[in-house]
């Protein structure tokens, strides 16, 4: 599919397509360019990259130059990347905000060389090429943020490449994506974190945490991720996020109401409705064969048992 694959930033996103690059064979070359040389020396020994350069001296000859960064860095990295990209390089990055990015980026390009936005609705708490795994983006949507200018061969080639990672590609606009990430992705992780500084904040909060059980676990898991990282990404976003927290009020504020009022036909309907656009979310592919793998195994296990007993 790809000569020579470039990966700047080989963190957890990053090293995760490294991995899957790799082992699904979808590159003959892949390359890691980090300012981290921890990263760099895991990612060459969990075989997410083949071995590590310079953004200098990785770039010339690349049919594809990943922009794995930290999303304040991302287009300072692409500058840098600029006076040695050579015709016919597709780049991309995974940046969960796009804004003004895609723009901006399209506009330093010389010809020939074709950008197209990307975000993997996908990811993990944990941050770094230690927590990266090869199928991380298997089921998962695979946004890429497309404009007027997006070449379309290069988009194509991307679609195929997400199609080969088993993600779904997904087109939207920038500001088509930036509002439905602040609702999906970006407000929950505000909410998780505020509910855990919500009974941190309580005299008892050691008990209540010793207490706390799958509910407030599930809920929370995401405030776990990096904070630097998420501070970057809420305000390049805070337009977007602070709409989505405006309507989430509304919608508290509405059941509060209905609970001071012991307004019990409302509450129930409010929850009703939340129970069934919850029981209505598409089931991520990725989760259903896990969960095959682990009835295939439990199957064996039985069938095991069986003959053991009847032996």
């Amino acid at each position: 599919m790809f000569k020579k694959v470039v990966i700047a930033g080989v963190g957890l996103i990053g090293g995760s397509l490294g991995l899957a690059l790799s082992k699904r064979k979808l590159a003959a070359e892949v390359v890691g360019v980090d300012p981290n040389r921890e990263n760099l020396r895991l990612a060459v020994q969990v075989g997410a990259v083949q071995r590590t350069e310079t953004l200098a001296e990785a770039v010339p000859g690349a049919d594809l130059l990943i922009l794995a960064t930290p999303i304040g860095v991302t287009l300072g990295v692409l500058e840098m990347a600029v006076p040695y990209l050579t015709p016919g390089t597709v780049i991309t990055d995974v940046g969960s905000v796009k804004g003004q990015l895609v723009d901006r980026a399209e506009a330093m390009l010389p010809a020939g060389v074709h950008f197209v936005g990307g975000h993997p609705m996908a990811g993990r708490e944990v941050t770094g090429v230690a927590g990266a795994r090869e199928d991380l983006f298997e089921g998962a949507s695979y946004i890429l943020t497309t404009t007027q200018s997006t070449n379309a061969a290069a988009c194509v080639r991307l679609k195929r490449f997400i199609q080969a990672l088993g993600a779904h590609p997904v087109e939207l606009g920038c500001r088509e994506h930036d509002r439905a990430v602040a609702l999906i992705s970006h407000l929950p992780h505000l909410l998780a974190a505020t509910l855990v500084i919500t009974v941190a904040g309580e005299p008892a909060q050691e008990l209540l945490l010793k207490l706390a059980g799958g509910g407030f676990r599930d809920t929370t898991r995401i405030a776990a991720a990096n904070p630097t990282m998420w501070r970057d990404i809420l305000l390049t976003n805070r337009e977007m996020v602070l709409e989505a927290v405006c309507k989430f009020r509304r919608q508290l504020e509405q059941i509060e109401q209905s609970m001071h009022d012991f307004n019990q036909e409302e509450l129930v309907s409010s929850l009703e409705q939340a129970k069934q656009v919850r029981e209505a979310l598409p089931e991520n592919r990725k989760h259903h064969i896990a969960l095959q793998k682990l009835y295939e195994k439990l199957g064996e296990a039985e069938g095991i048992l069986i003959n053991n007993n009847f032996r």
